[in-house]
């Protein structure tokens, strides 16, 4: 295996990613003693994170302020990569796990009315992961999976839709290593799928 590995999920608000991160952390941890796990997120809890947190939470329209958030999200992976990701990647043997990454920004700010030729220039200068898992659903099912807490501004049906529509190009759109899970199973057949890619990895 490499040295280290960035994987990243991601997926509409409601595909099972946080839950996917969480059991592939339990299962490298223990599968695969030699090496260390990270899991991390965007947006992150510092400070370009908790703005747009905010901005999410608060605002109601889903089509307001893209550009803004756009950029609090560059700043945000900006800081996020220099000070957490890299850091532990450079010091081997470790293996990060971030759910949601730049294509979030690309999927969403693209519905938002931002061209995605720009979205991807802006997010071209990051480190790409070794793979990139995006958890595909129907957003009538996503939305039912999250119908217990408080809806932020883009868990709206319409808006879902365009946003899983801009994450299913994502393989046309970018030369990464994409791989699009059907992830309407249940769980444990979704990680079993990417269990196997990341073995496949290591």
């Amino acid at each position: 295996m490499k040295k280290s590995l960035f994987i990243v999920v991601d997926g509409i608000d409601g595909s099972g990613k946080t839950e996917i991160v969480k059991m592939l952390h339990n299962y490298l941890s223990s599968a695969y003693k030699k090496y260390r796990v990270l899991t991390t997120r965007e947006p992150t809890d510092g400070r370009y994170g908790k703005m747009i947190r905010k901005m999410l939470r608060e605002e109601k329209d889903p089509k307001s302020n893209g550009r803004k958030i756009m950029e609090l999200f560059v700043k945000d992976r900006q800081w996020h990569l220099k000070n957490e990701i890299e850091p532990f990647l450079e010091s081997g043997n470790a293996v990060v796990l971030c759910d949601r990454y730049y294509y979030s920004t690309i999927a969403f700010q693209a519905v938002q009315g931002l061209d995605v030729n720009e979205l991807i220039a802006k997010n071209k200068p990051f480190r790409k992961p070794e793979i990139a898992f995006i958890l595909d659903v129907k957003p009538e099912i996503a939305l039912e999976r999250i119908v217990y807490r408080q809806k932020e501004k883009f868990e709206h049906l319409e808006f879902m839709r365009k946003i899983r529509a801009n994450f299913l190009k994502m393989p046309k759109l970018l030369k990464d290593n994409i791989k699009i899970i059907n992830a309407s199973k249940p769980l444990k057949n979704v990680f079993e799928i990417v269990k196997k890619e990341v073995d496949k990895l290591i």
